[in-house]
């Protein structure tokens, strides 16, 4: 069943907790995908730097790479530790270890923004990249 929202963005039915736990285990899915790309653009990235000889166009493949180094070495990572550790959580919470549903709704949220504004700009990456790489060839 589809979770209704009113127009303020509030759930006029709160999600199960199996509505999340799907949730949590679709970002881990996307995370190991993201992984396999930024390896793709790196190789993607090597295989033309040789045809950079611009000024500017030296810039824009740092930047690039810049990107590429820091999704790969912190922040997907983040991401990937924040979810198991949200889903260890959720554990305890359907084993009755844990009763504080409400702190794990709200760590899910927040999880989930910043995983959304994470795919916003990611998009945008992947966007200058291959509009970069075809004007390379």
């Amino acid at each position: 069943m589809e979770n209704l929202k009113a127009t303020t963005t509030e759930f006029l039915l709160r999600e199960g907790l199996m509505d999340l736990h799907k949730t949590s285990k679709q970002w881990v899915s996307e995370v190991d995908l993201w992984k396999l790309e930024l390896d793709f653009f790196q190789k993607l990235l090597d295989s033309n730097a040789a045809k950079v000889t611009t000024y500017k166009g030296k810039k824009t493949i740092g930047h690039l790479q810049n990107l590429i180094t820091y999704y790969q070495g912190e922040l997907l990572d983040e991401f990937a530790k924040a979810v198991r550790k949200h889903e260890k959580y959720l554990n305890k919470i359907i084993t009755g270890e844990e009763s504080k549903e409400e702190s794990y709704r709200v760590k899910h949220d927040i999880i989930d923004d910043k995983i959304t504004s994470f795919k916003d700009g990611f998009k945008e990456y992947k966007k200058e990249l291959f509009q970069f790489i075809s004007e390379l060839m």
